[in-house]
């Protein structure tokens, strides 16, 4: 099964940006690329760059551009019938998702995205997460044939995929999982966040939830840390994070306990805790001389973009899971992990290392889509689906992983 691309990409920040570059640099097989954006001066500006880095593989497929409000239903599905789109690659914000799915139900185009749902003001929504929205469209989904490949990032994304790997290949009866993710970079900001700052610093600042015996354990941010000697870049402490990737993986992978852990700096720790107690963060509206304001937007206005952090970002990035089980009755332990440097990543797409390790990932997934392997015909989660011509595609695109077998100590 085949399915026609000329893929509509949405959003033209850092995301959309590596997107649009990947397909761009795969163009005989990606086609002709529509970049919509509420800000098509941003998006012009992408494709500006794709061809300043001669990113473009061949001529005969155009990057076009496009205004369009991502929340406008109906202004989808004319944008789609009107590009001949085969496909949606949604890295506008979080808060279209479901706006945008409902297009491709009514067009019966595939859709795919990098991270779950969120409505704006809403905070500690209850677990799992994808049950409350994405799941409820999963008939709808089955019964059109259409394919949605939710959450293909990396993480969440290449970790579950990681996660089906491992519970194929390496460790068959997995007791636990933790998803480690640090940023061994310097962008050389006093502060700044790697992407948009009101998912980045709203997943720092919830409670903190994993799953562990069959149940979501819920515990207070920053409260539970642990030590890593990661390949490449070292030794770093990590903290216990909610993150998209648990409110899946215990729905197909079994596993006792499932962990996100994500390392910050102590400055970051510091601007960050100042800004909370201040209540700056908050998504709510306030009155502000009889203007309302969330505190969290004039925050994410002031902060710099992080598309612009991309250059002189100097280090790298390692994310990867640890995974603990049996094999044959042996206990075995394993990190399946890929490393970036942000240097690396400018100098191919002119990102900094966070945006593409979420872009790329996408595009490898909408190529596995299209070469018929992860053409589902229904709503999933990728650890559902077959990893191996994904990693694949992943490792061809940009992305190399490897696998570290680890001392699993005694019983």
């Amino acid at each position: 099964m085949s399915t026609k691309l000329n893929p509509l990409i949405l959003g033209a920040g850092g995301v959309g940006s590596v997107m649009a570059h990947k397909a761009a640099q795969n163009n005989a097989v990606f086609g002709d690329i529509t970049l919509a954006t509420r800000s098509p001066d941003r998006a012009h500006q992408v494709v500006a760059d794709i061809e300043r880095l001669g990113n473009r593989q061949t001529p005969d497929h155009a990057v076009a551009v496009r205004g369009v409000d991502a929340r406008d239903t109906q202004a989808l599905v004319a944008l789609i019938r009107e590009t001949g789109a085969g496909m949606v690659m949604n890295a506008s914000s979080t808060h279209t998702h479901m706006a945008v799915m409902e297009a491709c139900l009514e067009t019966r185009v595939p859709y795919l995205d990098t991270s779950v749902y969120e409505r704006e003001e809403e905070e500690n929504a209850p677990a799992p997460w994808y049950g409350n929205y994405e799941w409820t469209l999963k008939d709808r989904f089955a019964e059109a044939g259409v394919t949605a490949l939710l959450s293909i990032g990396f993480d969440p994304g290449v970790v579950n995929v990681f996660c089906r790997k491992v519970l194929n290949d390496y460790v068959p009866d997995i007791d636990t999982i933790d998803i480690l993710d640090v940023n061994a970079g310097d962008h050389g900001r006093y502060f700044a966040t790697n992407f948009n700052p009101e998912i980045n610093l709203r997943e720092i600042m919830e409670d903190v939830v994993y799953w562990e015996d069959g149940r979501y354990v819920t515990i207070k941010p920053h409260s539970k840390s642990m030590e890593y000697d990661f390949p490449v870049v070292g030794r770093h402490r990590l903290f216990s994070v909610g993150h998209d990737e648990l409110h899946s993986l215990p729905r197909y992978i079994p596993a006792r306990r499932i962990e996100f852990w994500m390392g910050f700096g102590e400055r970051y720790l510091t601007v960050f805790g100042v800004l909370n107690r201040l209540g700056l963060l908050s998504s709510g509206p306030v009155d502000v001389e009889g203007t309302q304001i969330a505190p969290i937007k004039m925050i994410k206005a002031l902060l710099p973009d992080p598309a612009s952090l991309a250059e002189g970002y100097t280090g790298e990035v390692c994310i990867g899971c640890l995974v603990n089980g049996h094999r044959d009755g042996v206990p075995t332990r394993v990190f399946i992990y890929s490393t970036c440097a942000h240097e690396a990543c400018y100098r191919d797409v002119g990102s900094q290392a966070i945006s593409y390790t979420t872009g790329v990932p996408a595009v490898a997934a909408a190529l596995t889509l299209a070469q018929g392997p992860w053409n589902a015909g229904r709503m999933v989660n990728v650890e559902e689906l077959d990893p191996d011509p994904y990693l694949h595609n992943l490792a061809r695109l940009g992305i190399d992983w490897h696998v570290r077998h680890e001392d699993a100590g005694p019983e």
